[in-house]
């Protein structure tokens, strides 16, 4: 497979280019380092001749002409150079990702064959293991078939088709793989799966759903595994890939000669320092070929390159998954169980808690308090609509500005939130609507359509407003804070214990005081009032008469002539309604006697 390093670069700093900077299996050193040395073996040979042989002879003349040609050559062609290899390296990239993506992946089939296949209990058991096996089976045999025809690996570990006989083939399949064409070989196993399927359907281990779902999937199968042909069959063009290798290797020429230090370049060598080596041109050569050696590597993915696809690999991941499946998880799932699912952190993740990437970027943005209270309010859109030129006016709204004084009911409405009189009204219509007002206005119909509101008028507007909608809610807090209060004055009251009722015979703990002579029956009054009053004998037995009542037949029952008594004769109109009028009266005439 390619080089993994996602490890390395897991986390960037400052030291993880060079962590892969000085790698070498699949590294740019690794790809271009035979053809830098022969470069530069080149270019110090050229540089040899010139000092020790050309230098101070008639052919230096004509080596110096060369060098200043193939300087402006290189100029010319470096533009060139880089959209041809840019382009040609794009292509190569795209094609590459795109074959490792047609790669087939036999889990669907396998997972879809232990979702809808029946199973038949223990009876049948072994055999519809076997059904599933050789399904899975078949899939591999047609995955090794065609990557035989294409991997060089895959081409080394099975080099005949005999060799797959004692782990994916019997004698029998062979026989019948040796009798078919070559281009029909890789199909074979997939007309067998679609053989078993039918067979699985008419057994009624198959519902109809089902069993078009695993054909169209076995299917897209194939078609992939067609497709990987058909990469390896329909290359890039040669002669795009030959255009390409021989003006690169064109241009490096050139640039041994044009990166030469000749003694014509400088009147006097005096402070000049000559590298032996051209370090651009280095630079220049490692960048330039290592690109093309990355589409060079890139044109066949199955090949034995450090980034190719390691076949190998897949085919024996393809064979554990997919066993595991039909065979080791099948029809074996865990227990039910009540669990508080939790998920497990650590300090790292506890610091960066609140930088959560799911969320948009503006949520962390707090607004004003002016600007929350204008979108929650809906009075600030009657005084937009109160100040605010019309549409067909905003062209020219904003060219010129107008003091809000010169619109006072405008400016009311502004400071109010609200447009209610006649008057207002008006001069709303007039100010959006100027060729319709008076002419009073002196003419200025074109220019009040122009006109617009200052921003501090405006700003005091939305003040006064604000103020109100602030005064509201302080009314509406405090009245929510006395609800509160008698509630829980309420609440009190019910909790705490009523007062039991004394019987009509017992009297209020009240002082004893003397009554003296010289005292009124006022005062008596007064001082007799706190003494709970007692029932006379009559009301007595009225309550008694009363409370039986109901055990009594009714009144109407008894004769008129009989003169029988009725509860209402039993009291005496003469007798003192209450016992404290009985004893006022005695303490009176006591006192009178004294």
């Amino acid at each position: 497979m390619t080089c993994g390093y996602m490890r390395d670069v897991a986390t960037a700093n400052t030291w993880t280019f060079f962590k892969l900077l000085f790698r070498w299996k699949g590294s740019v050193w690794k790809s271009i380092h035979m053809e830098l040395i022969v470069w530069l073996f080149v270019f110090v040979n050229i540089r040899n001749a010139y000092e020790f042989f050309i230098l101070g002879s008639s052919a230096a003349e004509t080596y110096e002409h060369i060098v200043h040609r193939c300087r402006e050559i290189s100029g010319k062609c470096r533009t060139m150079m880089t959209f041809a290899i840019g382009f040609f390296v794009t292509y190569v990239s795209t094609r590459w990702w795109s074959i490792f993506m047609t790669i087939p992946w036999p889990d669907t089939c396998a997972l879809q064959l232990t979702a809808f296949l029946r199973a038949r209990g223990k009876k049948y058991e072994q055999e519809d293991r076997l059904f599933r096996q050789n399904i899975m089976r078949y899939l591999w045999l047609s995955y090794v078939l065609v990557f035989r025809d294409v991997s060089v690996r895959i081409k080394k570990r099975f080099p005949s088709v005999k060799s797959m006989t004692p782990t994916l083939l019997t004698q029998e399949e062979l026989t019948k793989l040796k009798t078919s064409s070559k281009e029909m070989r890789p199909w074979v196993p997939i007309e067998w799966i679609l053989d078993y399927l039918r067979s699985a359907k008419k057994k009624c281990l198959l519902d109809e759903l089902h069993y078009i779902e695993l054909n169209q999937t076995v299917l897209a199968y194939r078609q992939q595994l067609h497709e990987i042909l058909s990469h390896d069959c329909i290359t890039v063009p040669l002669v795009y890939v030959q255009s390409v290798h021989i003006c690169t290797i064109c241009y490096f020429v050139i640039t041994c000669f044009s990166a030469q230090t000749i003694h014509s370049d400088h009147k006097s060598w005096e402070g000049v320092i000559d590298f032996y080596l051209p370090v651009y041109a280095v630079i220049e050569f490692i960048v330039f070929v290592g690109w093309l050696k990355t589409a060079f590597v890139m044109l066949n993915p199955f090949g034995m390159d450090d980034d190719d696809f390691e076949m190998n690999a897949l085919i024996e991941r393809n064979m554990m998954v997919s066993l595991s499946y039909i065979n080791d998880f099948y029809d074996k799932p865990p227990k039910l169980v009540d669990m508080k699912v939790r998920l497990p952190t650590n300090l790292q993740e506890v610091v960066r808690e609140n930088a959560n990437p799911m969320h948009g970027s503006a949520v962390p943005v707090k607004m004003s308090r002016v600007h929350e209270a204008m979108a929650d309010d809906p009075q600030f859109a009657n005084l937009l609509n109160s100040v605010l030129p019309s549409a067909r006016d905003s062209t020219t709204a904003f060219q010129t500005h107008r003091p809000i004084n010169e619109f006072p009911n405008i400016a009311k409405s502004a400071a109010m939130g609200i447009i209610s009189t006649d008057d207002e009204k008006s001069d709303r219509g007039a100010y959006r609507n100027p060729e319709n007002s008076s002419k009073d206005d002196g003419g200025a119909a074109g220019e009040l359509r122009s006109k617009f509101l200052k921003q501090e008028d405006f700003e005091a507007a939305v003040k006064k407003v604000l103020d109100k909608k602030l005064a509201e809610e302080r009314e509406e807090k405090e009245e929510k804070e006395e609800k509160k209060e008698e509630k829980k004055e309420e609440k009190l009251k019910s909790l705490s214990p009523e007062p039991t009722q004394r019987s009509w015979y017992q009297e209020e703990p009240t002082q004893k005081t003397w009554v003296g002579p010289d005292e009124g029956p006022s005062v008596l009054q007064k001082k007799i009032s706190k003494i709970r009053p007692r029932p006379s004998k009559a009301d007595v037995r009225l309550s008694t008469t009363t409370q039986n009542a109901s055990t009594r037949k009714p009144l109407s029952t008894y004769k008129k002539a009989s003169g029988a008594a009725t509860p209402s004769t039993l009291t005496s109109p003469q007798a003192p309604k209450t016992s404290a009028e009985a004893e006022l009266k005695l303490d009176n005439t006591q006192s009178g006697e004294k």
